[in-house]
């Protein structure tokens, strides 16, 4: 990377920004989830590495939650968008060059975020919990760059229209940016009290509803018809997809606060919009299922549809837990209990991060112009992430039920701890596998760059990777 920051942009090969971001975000994703398992070993066994102040669950938590939406969720899409969307104007991205500072000044202001959070330097708002000067780093140096790069390549595009997952690619970065400028308000404009309470969670569900849902979509737009060769099934249906996340997912966010004095209008309204994000996940779920036509054999032949698909398919349970667990009727007795991290999980490990493996074991065989390494390893990755991530989910769904349960029996608290604790063993369990499963993706991504098979002029990555 560092001998192309100083580089003529004519010396830079096409696709470098995109390969950085990719193993950058497989990194991050070993990172992140390494600390996830540590934390979960704490909530499991409470003796397990104790009397360190900078190991406790309270400095690490942060650091693991944003290591992985910042660092492998964020990456995962920058690299996505740097090489989908030229593919799909049929010209070349904006600036290579400023892709690869946006890569390099992504890591270096994500490692110096991460180190302040480790240190107990923190906002102390959740989701949101960076000091006000790397928030303000975050929007001028990474989500800005990363939309500049974008639009132009999509303004210089040599096609007429503009495919679905560009609509959603520029979309997505214009509203992130605002959504972090607002979100972070508070802190650099020292609001308090309710306010305060109000644009944090505003802040964090529409990171998740104008962020990484919409980008995610996106991926599998490309992925499936790229791959099997099927045309997209609907752009009509792509296109209800696309204005109804922009009209029901930007939510006015007061469904995480029904306890909180605000306006019992605004809590309703958000709680009937809530429901509505039901329109856009029917419309992509069958528009995405119904291009596999007459192609359903490559979900077992194939790496990157069998991960598309899954992610799709988690769409289903997580839009179906996300409408209604904003409901009153069922929000009053989930709220602040397992279910709800179970819920996130389901987001960002599941729904979310499928999409986004497809889309970096896409990316980097065919940008590296690589055969994947090891076709056995991609395979334990995929079930390693499945089983552990559907073990995580089921485990701390359960965990929430009873916390719900404790809460409005007023059963004793640590009564409640016990109940949950075989669950907690379970959660661990699931998270390893998951850490495991990503140290075996790191090193099968490495060795295709060093080793893999190199992939013949005029042949695609996905149509040699999985020969044998």
């Amino acid at each position: 990377m560092f001998k192309y920051l100083f580089a003529r942009s004519e010396d830079i090969p096409e696709g470098s920004a995109a390969v950085y971001f990719g193993f950058s975000a497989i990194t991050w994703f070993v990172i992140g989830t390494g600390l996830g398992a540590f934390n979960a070993a704490k909530l499991a066994f409470p003796d397990f590495v104790t009397g360190l102040e900078f190991v406790s669950f309270g400095h690490m938590r942060q650091v693991h939650v944003h290591a992985v939406i910042f660092g492998w969720i964020s990456m995962a899409f920058a690299m996505a968008m740097m090489y989908m969307t030229p593919a799909l104007g049929n010209t070349k991205l904006w600036s290579e060059k400023l892709g690869v500072w946006n890569a390099f000044l992504w890591n270096v202001g994500l490692s110096l975020g991460l180190t302040l959070l480790w240190s107990g330097m923190t906002s102390g708002r959740e989701y949101s919990d960076f000091p006000w000067f790397i928030d303000l780093y975050i929007a001028t140096f990474m989500t800005i760059p990363l939309g500049i790069n974008v639009w132009m390549t999509v303004i210089h595009r040599k096609t007429q229209g503009i495919y679905t997952t560009n609509w959603f690619f520029a979309s997505a970065v214009f509203m992130v940016s605002i959504v972090f400028i607002v979100g972070n308000l508070p802190e650099w404009f020292h609001l308090t009290g309710l306010t305060e309470a109000y644009l944090t969670w505003w802040f964090a569900h529409n990171v998740l509803g104008l962020w990484i849902t919409p980008v995610a979509a996106a991926i599998a737009y490309y992925t499936i018809p790229k791959v099997t060769g099927n045309p997209l099934y609907s752009h009509r249906i792509g296109h209800l997809h696309f204005w109804s996340v922009v009209v029901f997912y930007s939510t006015p966010a007061a469904h995480h606060l029904m306890s909180a004095p605000l306006p019992e209008w605004l809590k309703s309204f958000a709680s009937v919009e809530g429901v509505l994000i039901l329109v856009p996940a029917v419309a992509f779920v069958s528009n995405i299922l119904l291009t596999m036509q007459g192609k359903w054999n490559m979900f077992v032949e194939n790496l990157e549809i069998r991960f598309t698909v899954t992610g799709c398919l988690m769409a289903i349970p997580l839009n179906m837990q996300g409408g209604f667990q904003q409901t009153r009727a069922i929000n009053w007795y989930i709220h602040g209990t397992g279910w709800i991290v179970a819920h996130a999980h389901l987001a960002l490990l599941g729904f979310s991060t499928f999409l986004e493996a497809a889309a970096v074991y896409l990316g980097l065989q065919t940008l590296m112009k690589r055969k994947l390494y090891s076709l056995t390893l991609g395979n334990l990755h995929f079930w390693f992430l499945l089983i552990g991530f559907t073990t995580y989910w089921v485990s701390m769904t359960i965990a929430g039920l009873i916390q719900g349960a404790g809460k409005i029996y007023e059963v004793p608290y640590i009564d409640v701890v016990m109940a949950e604790h075989p669950y907690m063993i379970a959660r661990w369990i699931g998270g390893s596998l998951v850490f495991t499963g990503n140290c075996f993706w790191l090193y099968n991504m490495w060795m295709t760059a060093r080793a893999g098979t190199v992939i013949p002029e005029g042949r695609m990555a996905h149509e040699l990777a999985y020969e044998r």
